[in-house]
Order: C-alpha cells, then structure tokens, then sequence
C-alpha cells in the first residue's frame, strides 16, 4: 500500500459547456472542412455520457476529418434545428420518448444516417432474467418489474430504429447484430485527457512514494450491483486476510457484504469508501497493490468494457480479472495482468504478495499497452473509420 498526496487541480465535470460553445465548436469544425457526428443523450454523468460521447468529443478535437459534438435530450429543439449541418446522427442508451420520432423523420429526410451507440446488453427483452439475476435484482417487487422492463424496453425502442450500432466490442456486437440484422462498428472505452494527466502526475508521486507494510486489494465496485461478482470470489479474499494479517481489502463503493465477511468490517481489515469522482478514482487505484476484478461468467459480462484494467494500467496499478471476453483480449496472464478462474484467486494474489512476481515489469507492460490502445492516434483513427463506414453508406445512397 502506497499513500499518495495529491489533489487534483482540474475540473472534475470538463464535459460543461455552454449551448451556445457547442454550436460553435460545430460551425468551426465545420470552416474546417470536418464532418460532424452529433450524439445525442440523456444528460451529463460520469459513466456512459463520459466515456461514449465526452471523450469521443474530446478526441476528435485532434481530427482533420470528423468533429463529434453532444448534446442532451433537453435540447432536442435545438439539435432539429442544426441537422442540416450534421453528417451522423448518434442516440447513445437513450430510452425512447415521443419527440424521437419526428427527429428521426426529419433526419432521414435529410439523409442522414441514425445510429444507436450502447455500451451493454440492456436492449433485449429477452435477456431481462439473465441481467437481474447477475445484478440480484430482488424481483419480489412491483416496482422492479415496471422499472427493468420500462428501461430495457424503452432503450430496445430507440434502437431498433437505428440504422446501424456502435458498440465497445465485438462480443456485445454479435448480440446486436443478432437482435436487429443491422451493422455495427466498434468504438471502445478510452481514457480522456484529463485522467491521463492526473495519472501521470500520480505515476510520478508513486515513484516517489514509501511503500507501508500493508497490501491492500482494491475492489472499486461501484454500484451495488456487483454483490454476486464479489460472492465469487470472497471467500478466497477472506482465506487471504486470515492467512496474512498485513493483507487488507478496500472496496470503493456499494457494497452488502455476506454475514461472514461483517466481522472483517469492524475489525477494518475491509475498508468501505463511498463513490469518488473520476478523477480522485485514480488515486485511489494507484495507492492499492492490486486492482481485482472479478465477474460473474455469462453473456451480460462478456458484453462488458474492459475499463477497470486500462484505468489501473495507467497509473502502475496490476490487475487480476475474470477470463470475460474483453479482458481475456485486453490482457496477457501475466504479462500485462493476471486472469483467474474461481479458485485461482487465493494463489494469484498470494504471489503478488509475496513477491514472487515481477510487479514493475508487469504493470510497464499494461502501461504501454493502455496508453497505446486506449488513448491518442489509435483511438482517434477507430472513431474517424467507424464514422466514415456509416457516412459512406450514407453518400452511397445519394
């Protein structure tokens, strides 16, 4: 466990700009000779919003060809008034509404292609037992029924009068390519600048910094929807914190710990931290020993992103994962990380704990390999292609 002084002197919601600023960074884009991709969303967060509109904004500042521009559903007024300017048109994760339909008409009418962006499986009906049972869903409740099949259903609405998908991997691809018999092209989940900033001026301090006798694992959570993820793999953390009383584990944000693990709690060998913002998150991950990520076997996992590797890559933190699809890509055993079947976990980290892995030379690798894929020219090229693929369908029909 590494303390790490830092206080971030950035804005930690960089993604607020004025209505008036947007339309303008659109008409000078547009001056410019790019194409515009306007998205479409509910409202401004730190999750979806950030990685699948601001960021995509934020990269394609650096484009010669395509400037990506949000805006949110309280403007739709305003994005039917600036179609004419715009070359694709993106709905990310919305749930469907009435004042869609005469958007989407006037769109087409222009010729403009509609494309519905969605970072998970929450659009198929079907598939609505497998997601609350993977996020224990307690459906002994009325009002979880109208909820779930309200959100999904609304979301499968928009979607399926899209022309096409973008989506963060080829796995969550096939499923929308299954459902709706439309394309799709990949964008995935990318580091912004404003953490990669942050992470390096945390790398630097983590040099720096004197390593304390505790190890902690980080289990950064989030919501507390991952009770049956962490269920996976507790009782090997609990099997590791009474074998070494050095050993700690810290969970930043919800979570219901099972009966057994409650002792652990009050005695502060588990630590509790509630949500931080994106930005302090990477402090937090840099302080740990090492990043898990356990997660539940099924197709709403596999269609998961792989940004809890790449956000603890960056700032010299390792990551041990389950073998989902996106992190068996993104992630060599140990070269860059580790990934463990249940039952592997106890021993994996017991390695890391006793220093029988080359730490440094792992978490170098993950770094490389996180800056290279997640962020700048490689990052941008994916998003200008993915544009270009349903701008030229588009220029194809006219």
């Amino acid at each position: 466990m590494i303390n790490i002084d830092y206080k971030n002197p950035q804005s930690i919601t960089p993604w607020i700009i004025s209505t008036y600023d947007r339309i303008k960074i659109i008409d000078e884009a547009i001056h410019k000779g790019k194409k515009i991709a306007l998205y479409v969303y509910d409202h401004a967060d730190t999750s979806t919003f950030r990685y699948r509109c601001y960021n995509v904004y934020q990269a394609t500042l650096e484009s010669a060809r395509w400037q990506a521009v949000y805006f949110y559903v309280s403007e739709l007024t305003i994005v039917k008034k600036i179609l004419y300017k715009i070359d694709v048109l993106i709905f990310t994760r919305n749930k469907w509404i009435i004042e869609f339909d005469p958007l989407f008409i006037k769109a087409r009418n222009y010729g403009l292609k509609i494309i519905f962006d969605v970072d998970d499986l929450v659009f198929d009906l079907d598939k609505l037992p497998l997601l609350t049972n993977t996020l224990s869903i307690d459906l002994n409740s009325n009002q979880h029924y109208d909820f779930w099949f309200s959100y999904i259903g609304r979301i499968y609405f928009t979607a399926k009068r899209a022309d096409g998908f973008f989506t963060t991997n080829p796995f969550l691809g096939e499923v929308l390519s299954k459902k709706f018999n439309k394309p799709y092209q990949i964008i995935i989940n990318s580091l912004n600048k404003e953490q990669l900033l942050v992470s390096h001026q945390i790398c630097d301090l983590k040099k720096k910094a004197k390593k304390n006798d505790e190890f902690v694992i980080g289990y950064f959570s989030g919501t507390p929807s991952h009770i049956n993820d962490f269920l996976l793999i507790y009782k090997e953390l609990l099997n590791l914190l009474d074998e070494y009383k050095s050993i700690k584990l810290k969970i930043v944000g919800f979570m219901q710990l099972p009966d057994d693990a409650k002792s652990y709690l009050h005695n502060g060998r588990i630590q509790i931290v509630p949500l931080v913002d994106f930005l302090e998150l990477q402090r937090l991950i840099a302080e740990v020993d090492v990043n898990i990520v356990p997660l539940v076997d099924n197709e709403f996992t596999n269609c998961k992103s792989e940004l809890k590797y790449f956000e603890a890559a960056v700032v010299n933190t390792i990551t041990v994962s389950s073998p989902i699809y996106t992190y068996t890509n993104a992630i060599e055993h140990n070269v860059n990380g580790f990934l463990c079947e249940q039952g592997q976990w106890f021993n994996t980290i017991k390695s890391l704990y006793l220093g029988s892995v080359d730490v440094q030379q792992i978490t170098e690798k993950a770094y490389t390999h996180a800056i290279s894929n997640y962020s700048g020219e490689k990052f941008l090229t994916m998003i200008e292609n993915c544009f270009d693929y349903f701008a030229k369908k588009q220029d194809d029909q006219t």
